[in-house]
């Protein structure tokens, strides 16, 4: 008689196997996180959202682009958040300057004519309108995506060999990874939904791709943080969010131009991306405001590769991010809209067949 069939008999059990557990409702997970957010940071008045749940003050655009970002997930499981997600891209009209040259989004809610804009900010509110647009068909989201995309590249000079700087008003002297990554992918994102900018955005895209390897991309495929443009000094720190985007970057330029290169490139870093792993707990040892959109990065790359490893990691960081909500709820938007992102993100993938 077996081991097993022999513990079944002493602990009185008439099953002969033992079922694995059920895979978890991240759709109801990423509904819990939203619903939270919805109660507790939403303003209905302004239509804006807190940055902390002590204060009432609009979140800074960063936050606010997450934010829409989570809301998008939610309108592709269920179009009723399309009215949500609609009335968030009118309330952020608040903090879009086009009293300036190019128009760009400030940090905070505007009367605009101001200098303090961040490229990268922008250039996540690129990925994320271009993404709704995908949704919904509305123009009005290709639209204003095309048109921060323009600030953000307007960030660009010869200065360091190219790449585009982290502030407007050159603050820190940097150009980061964390601006020029999104960019890349912005570019291609606007370029596979506006035939008539494909070219061109394309091409930009490879020119921002080609200048961060050069400058910013270290021997392990992973990404240093920054360069400082004057006197070259590097920033080594190696960040969750700067190696998904340079992925998402490298992935999208193979699906857009079928060169394979790319495609090896994009498996090079989601290989090299274990290095930012917590060994305890498998899930990234970045904030997860960071670590969200490596996990985003893992799930496309995924949906190319089918790699199992790729979809074991995302579970991995969207449970513990979950457990995290539930053990100790965070009191900023940033944070509980990164988990409502990664939560809605998984979702969809537990959808597919």
């Amino acid at each position: 008689m077996s081991l097993i069939r022999k513990t079944a008999i002493i602990f009185g059990l008439s099953i002969a196997v033992i079922r694995a557990q059920p895979e978890p409702d991240y759709a109801a997970r990423a509904m819990e996180v939203t619903a939270y957010i919805q109660e507790h940071f939403h303003d209905k008045k302004t239509g804006l959202y807190a940055g902390r749940i002590d204060k009432r003050d609009p979140d800074f655009v960063w936050g606010g682009g997450v934010m829409f970002s989570a809301l998008v997930g939610a309108a592709k499981h269920d179009r009723k958040w399309e009215g949500a997600m609609r009335r968030y891209f009118d309330a952020l009209d608040g903090y879009w300057d086009d009293k300036v040259k190019i128009p760009g989004y400030e940090p905070a809610p505007t009367s605009g004519g101001g200098s303090d804009k961040y490229y990268d900010d922008n250039a996540w509110m690129v990925i994320t309108f271009a993404d709704a647009y995908e949704l919904t068909r509305d123009r009005r989201y290709l639209k204003r995506s095309s048109e921060t995309l323009e600030f953000v590249l307007s960030g660009w000079d010869d200065q360091a060999g190219g790449g585009i700087w982290w502030h407007e008003k050159h603050k820190d002297g940097s150009k980061n990874t964390c601006v020029n990554a999104p960019a890349a992918f912005g570019c291609l994102i606007v370029a596979r939904n506006d035939a008539k900018l494909a070219p061109r955005l394309i091409g930009q895209a490879k020119r921002i791709v080609e200048w961060t390897n050069s400058r910013l991309q270290a021997k392990n495929g992973l990404f240093a943080d920054a360069i400082k443009v004057d006197g070259g000094k590097i920033n080594p720190d190696q960040l969750t969010y700067n190696a998904g985007l340079m992925l998402r970057a490298n992935l999208a330029l193979y699906h857009q131009t079928k060169d394979v290169a790319f495609l090896d490139e994009a498996k090079r870093i989601g290989k090299a991306a274990a290095s930012l792993l917590d060994q305890k707990t498998g899930a990234y040892r970045d904030p997860v405001k960071w670590s969200h959109l490596m996990t985003e990065a893992d799930l496309e790359l995924y949906g190319t590769t089918h790699e199992a490893y790729l979809l074991e990691r995302s579970k991995k960081n969207a449970d513990a991010h979950f457990n995290q909500f539930k053990a100790a709820t965070p009191e900023d938007l940033l944070t509980l809209a990164s988990i409502a992102r990664e939560l809605w993100l998984m979702s969809e993938i537990s959808r597919k067949p």
